[in-house]
């Protein structure tokens, strides 16, 4: 069974890298549905004139607010992708949809209140008889596998801290802008110590060292869901901490200066009578101009991710890393998600998952590789 997957905002910088990727999975059919639908449908004619595969694609218009035209076309899906960011302001309406005709769905979720509203849901997704996989792309997704991964390798487990890096010159979509402010506004969730604790973001600067072409980057307190979903599959992990950071690096100093004057809150502002959200007002202006901001940038993003614990009775460091382009790492990350349910390839079960709690580390990576994505592996022994 290939099935057939409606992806949400198929159109867009993350939702077109996973209808392509299905497309040459050879899935039964991909339906993009998206509010732009001339987009969508210059997609569905793009994948036709190629002619590698034999996967059925069409293109439909949607707005997800509007719940009666939403239900009607995932209605007949196997399964719905949810692409359509910024999440803190479009999870619940999509998932609420979803589970009203008990479908399953995966998603890219990465912001953390949004999360933990859905981690809240468990009881109503199982009773719905849907299976729901949240955080499947980049960060979340390949991190919460790899800390899994690190996990099953040690013996025993006490830290995950994980880094991821964007740049400018490697997205240009509007959610990925106001993910970005959303996740550097005031007290973010970090889990320290056995506890879910929230903290200054922006704080608590290191420099991490990223695979090429990206290098060394200076990375921050960031709000992100891992430190949320983590903690309740990786049994006596007692931190798990998120850090991110810009490329160039003065995105970073002037990322902290906008946030240190209120521009990146939800408080509403005035500007000549037009009553705005400051975050929406600074996140438009900022994509009118991003060409800016791509000169100087590197068309890659990346992830780190360091597991701490003991093996063989020894402090041992296993490390993770990666760079790519974002809608791969994120877009191909949730395709291969989304096959794993429909093809139930772990037996999965209805109810609420995220990454580390459903995939198999070694076949994900693996898939990964498969598409030219390499996730590097380093693991220091600390001896006596």
């Amino acid at each position: 069974m290939s099935g057939r997957y409606v992806v949400l905002g198929g159109a867009g910088d993350m939702g077109s890298a996973v209808v392509r990727d299905l497309y040459l999975s050879n899935v039964d059919e991909v339906i993009i549905a998206d509010i732009n639908y001339d987009a969508a449908n210059k997609l569905v004619l793009e994948l036709k004139g190629q002619g590698k595969s034999s996967t059925n694609v069409s293109a439909v218009k949607v707005d997800i607010n509007d719940r009666e035209t939403l239900v009607k076309i995932i209605r007949d899906a196997d399964i719905v992708i949810n692409t359509v960011g910024p999440f803190y302001k479009y999870e619940k309406p999509v998932i609420d949809a979803v589970l009203s005709v008990g479908k399953d769905y995966v998603d890219i979720n990465d912001d953390y209140d949004s999360t933990i509203e859905i981690m809240n849901m468990a009881d109503k997704v199982r009773d719905s008889n849907s299976r729901v996989l949240i955080g499947m792309g980049w960060t979340p997704g390949i991190t919460n596998v790899c800390a899994r991964a690190g996990y099953d390798y040690l013996d025993e487990t006490r830290e995950v801290n994980i880094a991821w890096v964007g740049s400018a010159a490697d997205a240009r979509g509007l959610a990925v802008i106001l993910h970005v402010l959303h996740a550097v506004t005031g007290n973010v969730p970090m889990y320290i110590n056995g506890e879910l604790t929230y903290v200054p973001a922006l704080q608590s600067e290191l420099a991490i060292e990223f695979p090429d072409p990206i290098g060394k980057v200076r990375v921050f307190y960031t709000g992100h869901p891992e430190p949320i979903t983590i903690p309740k599959y990786l049994r006596n992990v007692r931190s798990v901490v998120v850090r991110g950071g810009l490329i160039p690096d003065w995105q970073n100093t002037l990322l902290r200066q906008l946030a240190l004057i209120g521009l990146t809150e939800e408080r509403i502002v005035d500007v000549q009578g037009v009553k705005i959200a400051a975050r929406e007002f600074l996140a438009h202006f900022v994509h009118q101009i991003y060409e800016q901001f791509r000169s100087g940038g590197v068309e890659a993003s990346g992830f780190w991710v360091e597991v701490k614990g003991t093996k063989g009775g020894k402090e041992t460091i296993i490390r993770y890393s990666g760079a790519d382009r974002m809608f791969k790492l994120t877009g191909w990350s949730a395709s291969i998600g989304a096959q794993f349910l429909v093809k139930n390839r772990g037996n999965v079960n209805p109810g609420l998952y995220a990454p580390e709690g459903v995939i198999d580390p070694a076949w994900f990576l693996n898939e990964l590789r498969g598409r030219g994505i390499r996730v590097r592996r380093e693991v220091t022994v600390i001896e006596d």
